[in-house]
């Protein structure tokens, strides 16, 4: 089902081709019931590191679509199960971990991606996927998927690997509250100001961080919702252009 809320900024928008794509990664470009990159090494590993993560994840997931919640309480829980997350992963995964675990993932990209992603290439327009995730689990599967063509750039959260140790900044961790357009590196950001258009797509409300304040105007949002419909399709519908629910794809941007 598509719902579309802003028809007159979308028909001002529509004829651009100068444009460029930001988007989230799992249950955006992935679909909603696919593995999420947080989830593959933990679903692959097993045992106490598979426990661990899922308590965290039961706890805090609740609040991620709470927005009755105050925006700065919501900030603090979110990155505090960001650094829990963090660092019970970075104890056990290792860079074999990672290519392995990828490789098995049960994790799919949404029809339409992979047409969209070659068309983009094709053309030379920016896409930045950004995640609250892992980004070496983003960056591996969308190679395998032959989708992470050089226009392609990623901002996510990166384990590094050295001399048999993991490392990972746990102070600047990117989270689903604080994930926003600061996060996307200097020399990205000015090819994004200089468009004339943004397509920007995500599956949380706080994906819309993504662009700043005076880009809103040129650009066209779209939010994926395939969890807690009922109660959440009217924040949707009030804060992005178009909503596409339960288990839409990229095919039907074209009927927008």
């Amino acid at each position: 089902m598509i719902y579309i809320n802003n028809k007159e900024k979308i028909e001002k928008l529509k004829g651009i081709t100068d444009f460029a794509l930001i988007t989230d990664f799992d249950w955006t470009l992935t679909t909603g019931t696919s593995q999420t990159s947080m989830g593959i090494v933990p679903d692959y590993i097993g045992g106490e590191l598979l426990k661990k993560r899922k308590e965290i994840f039961e706890y805090y997931h609740l609040f991620e679509l709470d927005y009755k919640m105050p925006k700065d309480e919501k900030l603090a829980l979110m990155r505090e199960w960001a650094q829990k997350s963090f660092s019970v992963l970075s104890q056990y995964v290792t860079e074999e971990t990672v290519i392995n675990a990828t490789k098995n993932a049960k994790t799919h990209l949404r029809s339409g991606v992979k047409e969209l992603f070659k068309e983009l290439y094709e053309k030379n327009i920016p896409i930045v996927v950004m995640s609250a995730g892992v980004g070496n689990v983003i960056k591996l599967f969308l190679e395998n998927e032959g989708v992470l063509y050089d226009n392609v750039s990623i901002v996510a959260n990166f384990f590094e690997f050295k001399n048999n140790k993991t490392y990972l900044d746990l102070d600047n961790i990117i989270c689903t509250s604080n994930k926003n357009y600061l996060n996307i590196p200097e020399n990205t950001r000015k090819q994004l100001e200089h468009k004339s258009k943004i397509l920007l797509f995500g599956d949380i409300v706080e994906d819309l961080k993504m662009i700043n304040n005076e880009q809103l105007n040129k650009s066209i949002t779209f939010g994926f919702l395939d969890k807690n419909i009922e109660n959440n399709l009217n924040k949707y519908n009030e804060e992005f252009d178009v909503v596409l629910a339960d288990n839409e794809n990229f095919n039907k941007i074209k009927d927008v």
